[in-house]
């Protein structure tokens, strides 16, 4: 009997350990807390998607009261250093992000700068309501840039023009059980969303989609994407984006594959589950080529005010870059 009674005590101390253990790891795991910038979205590689304005957390924007974000991106600097005296500098870019009151974009308007003058304009409307997948119907509003031809070098309006600044804009194309799709207005191009995983094998993704060679196919939702690429002979894979999460469901890293090269996202959080940094890290063969942080500077209030870029290189001076965001309230 007192051997049995040892056996299980052996066993209940085991399993104590192990689930202190786990407790102890997950309890290290950052919460998928609410972000002012969504990690998922404030993404170079998708930037010119602009169907998708999922930016900024709608609800933070709706209970601060935030009316416009202005966010100006600075041009770069030889050298390291890590200063917010750039934001004195004219911006080689500047995007003004108006808000509706339920916190969601109604206006965007991009301006890009050269030789500390700006040298083009885009804005864009805002409509109807926002699908359970994020997309909201949106409208080119006015595109103006500076004519080289003309003599007054004066502001010009040609829509033609804009197309040199690659901005996407989506038309709904279907909401089925199996999947979404959505068709780019200029090219029939299109994105897929499978949101089930049962579907994610390649014949699944064949016989249900169909996917043209330049279409996206993305496992899961625009919320919680877990792979993009495209497809070229209904089984190769390219292009692939990798994103992986913590148990918790805050975003852990995304890999984009692409031979010979692999470049890693990782995302850091603090204490208080803010998103505070992400490092990008370039790979081939094993051999690293470059490394870029970016670290988040937060206001007292807990908003995002600058994001900070230092890229490093295998050889050759880093350089750095910056980026400031403001917030303006509802009177």
């Amino acid at each position: 009997m007192f051997k049995i009674f040892s056996v299980f005590a052996i066993i209940f101390i085991l399993f104590a350990c192990d689930s202190g253990k786990e407790k102890n790891a997950r309890s290290k795991m950052p919460l998928n807390k609410k972000q002012w910038i969504n990690p998922l979205f404030f993404n170079e590689n998708f930037e010119s998607e602009l169907s998708f304005p999922l930016w900024f957390n709608d609800s933070l924007i709706r209970a601060n009261h935030i009316y416009k974000i202005t966010k100006r991106i600075f041009p770069r600097i030889i050298g390291d250093t890590n200063s917010n005296s750039s934001s004195e500098a004219m911006p080689r870019e500047k995007r003004e992000y108006y808000f509706d009151t339920n916190g969601k974009v109604l206006y965007l308007v991009i301006y890009y700068y050269y030789d500390d003058r700006e040298i083009a304009r885009s804005s864009f409307i805002y409509q109807g309501k926002m699908d359970r997948n994020g997309f909201r119907n949106v409208s080119p509003d006015v595109f103006k840039h500076l004519s080289d031809a003309d003599s007054t070098n004066d502001f010009t309006t040609d829509f033609q023009s804009e197309r040199e600044y690659n901005y996407v804009i989506h038309r709904y194309w279907y909401n089925k059980p199996k999947a979404s799709c959505y068709e780019d207005i200029e090219t029939n191009e299109r994105i897929y969303f499978l949101k089930q995983k049962k579907y994610w094998g390649p014949l699944s993704v064949d016989s249900i989609l169909k996917p043209a060679s330049n279409d996206w196919v993305i496992w899961g939702t625009p919320r919680k994407p877990y792979k993009r690429y495209k497809v070229e002979n209904k089984v190769k894979e390219k292009e692939v984006h990798l994103y992986n999460y913590w148990p918790t469901g805050a975003l852990k890293e995304r890999i984009i594959e692409d031979y010979p090269f692999e470049i890693k996202r990782s995302y850091q959080y603090n204490k208080k589950n803010q998103w505070i940094s992400y490092i990008d890290s370039t790979i081939s063969d094993n051999n690293f080529i470059t490394r870029t942080v970016h670290n988040f500077e937060y206001d007292a209030s807990g908003k995002p005010i600058y994001l900070k870029h230092k890229k490093e290189n295998a050889s050759g001076e880093p350089y750095f870059y910056l980026e400031t965001f403001r917030y303006e309230k509802r009177k």
